[in-house]
C-alpha cells in the first residue's frame, strides 16, 4: 500500500480558563453579621452570640499565631466557658495548615459554604411580580413581625408556654446580631400576612444578601426572586455596586436561583467544629 503524503498539519487548541470574581474577604463577610462579642486571641476573631447562627458564633482566623495549638486551647476555652461548641471558619485567609491541625484535634467539617458575588454597576434586572398580589415594605431596622418570620424558620424562637422569656431573649440577641451593620429589611405581605424577608446590609462598596424567608403556603410564586431584586435594587439606589450572598454547597436550589439572577461562586470556606 503506498504511502500517503499528509502534508503539513496544524493543530490549532483554545483553551478556555476561567478566573472567580473577587469575593468580598472575610473582614467584609464579617462586617455585615458581625458577632454580639468578638475576643482577639493572637489575631483570631473569636465570635460569641449565644449561638445565634454558625456565621456569629464561629473563629474568623485572620492571622498566625506563633503556636497555633496554644490558640486553639484559648479558643477552645473561651467557647466552654459560654457553653457553646468550639467553631472554626476555614478560608482563604486561614493561616496555612490550619485544616490538618483542626483535624488532628478531632473537629469536623459540619458546613461547606459558597461565597457567591455580582457586579451592580448596571441596575439589576427588573423584578417580576409574585404570581399574587404582595407589597413590599422596606425598613432600616428589624421589626417584631419580620424578626419572627426570620427566626422562626431558623427554629430559634418559640411563641407560647415556658419559652415566652427566652423567646425574648433571643429577639434580643437577634436584634443585637442583625443590628451590629448598616441594612435594610424587606417584609413581603399578601392578603394572609407576612409571607417573605430578606435581609441587605453593607460594608465599604458591598451589600450582602441574607435571611431570605418564603412563608411554605407562598412558596413557587417567584417571591424568592422578586425579593432578591428589590433588595440588590434598594441597595443600587444606596450606592452599592457590588454584591455577595452566602450558600450552603449542599443548598443546590438556592444556589440555582442565584445564578439565574446572576450571582457567580467566588470563594468556598468550611465550618469544623469540635
Amino acid at each position: 500500500m503506498p504511502e500517503r503524503d499528509w502534508g503539513h498539519v496544524e493543530v490549532h487548541l483554545r483553551v478556555h480558563t476561567w478566573t472567580p470574581p473577587d469575593a468580598p474577604g472575610a473582614l467584609v463577610e464579617s462586617a455585615t453579621w458581625p458577632p454580639a462579642r468578638v475576643v482577639d486571641v493572637d489575631g483570631w476573631r473569636v465570635g460569641l452570640s449565644g449561638g445565634l447562627t454558625r456565621r456569629a458564633n464561629s473563629v474568623l482566623p485572620l492571622g498566625s499565631p506563633a503556636d497555633p495549638s496554644a490558640a486553639l486551647d484559648r479558643v477552645e476555652q473561651l467557647y466552654a466557658e459560654a457553653g457553646q461548641p468550639s467553631i472554626v471558619r476555614v478560608c482563604r485567609a486561614a493561616p496555612p495548615g490550619l485544616d490538618a491541625l483542626l483535624a488532628e484535634r478531632g473537629y469536623r467539617a459540619v458546613s461547606s459554604t459558597d461565597v457567591l458575588v455580582r457586579d451592580l454597576d448596571e441596575r439589576p434586572d427588573a423584578a417580576r411580580p409574585p404570581a399574587a398580589p404582595v407589597r413590599v415594605t422596606v425598613a432600616d431596622r428589624p421589626d417584631d413581625t419580620w424578626l419572627a418570620a426570620w427566626s422562626g424558620s431558623k427554629a430559634r424562637l418559640h411563641a407560647t408556654g415556658a419559652a415566652q422569656e427566652d423567646d425574648g431573649a433571643s429577639l434580643r440577641l437577634a436584634r443585637q446580631v442583625l443590628g451590629g451593620a448598616p441594612a435594610l429589611y424587606l417584609t413581603a405581605t399578601d392578603a394572609s400576612g407576612p409571607v417573605g424577608v430578606i435581609r441587605a446590609a453593607f460594608a465599604e462598596d458591598w451589600v450582602a444578601l441574607s435571611c431570605l424567608v418564603v412563608a411554605t403556603t407562598a412558596r413557587r410564586r417567584g417571591l424568592g426572586r422578586a425579593l432578591t431584586l428589590r433588595a440588590l435594587d434598594e441597595a443600587a439606589t444606596r450606592g452599592a455596586r457590588r454584591a455577595f450572598l452566602q450558600v450552603e454547597a449542599q443548598n443546590t436550589a438556592a444556589a440555582a436561583l442565584y445564578t439565574g439572577l446572576g450571582f457567580q461562586p467566588a470563594e468556598r470556606y468550611v465550618y469544623r467544629e469540635l
